[in-house]
């Protein structure tokens, strides 16, 4: 792992949140839809199963793509077939949002203490 692996990491998962967020925003479009299944995105399991392939110092970031898929698990009790529960999607949204902040804090947090060693280097 070299010094900027975290930021690469970080990085991934800000992109993984982005989709996830456009993602929420597209059943959020169509929740009036007949017919429409909500979709999500998965990462988190895609990036546990790489860590416990080969740690995090094994981590190929090339191998953790995000996943989109249609939720067909979560069942409708809407008469027009569509699964799209909005009080969920709202909430989703919110954590979404929140992840992303903590995200976004942190790199910029570890380019902070980057560029405060280059400072004492000089």
């Amino acid at each position: 792992m070299n010094i900027f692996s975290d930021i690469d990491l970080m990085n991934t998962a800000i992109s993984a949140t982005m989709l996830r967020k456009s993602i929420i925003s597209e059943n959020i479009s169509n929740v009036d839809t007949p017919g429409y299944k909500r979709k999500d995105v998965r990462f988190e399991t895609i990036l546990e199963k790489e860590i416990k392939k080969g740690g995090i110092a094994g981590l190929n970031l090339k191998d953790i793509e995000p996943e989109i898929y249609t939720d067909y698990a979560n069942s409708s009790y809407r008469l027009d077939g569509n699964n799209v529960d909005i009080d969920v999607e709202m909430a989703e949204e919110a954590k979404v949002s929140a992840r992303y902040n903590a995200l976004v804090t942190r790199v910029n947090s570890q380019l902070g203490r980057f560029s405060t060693v280059l400072q004492n280097l000089k």
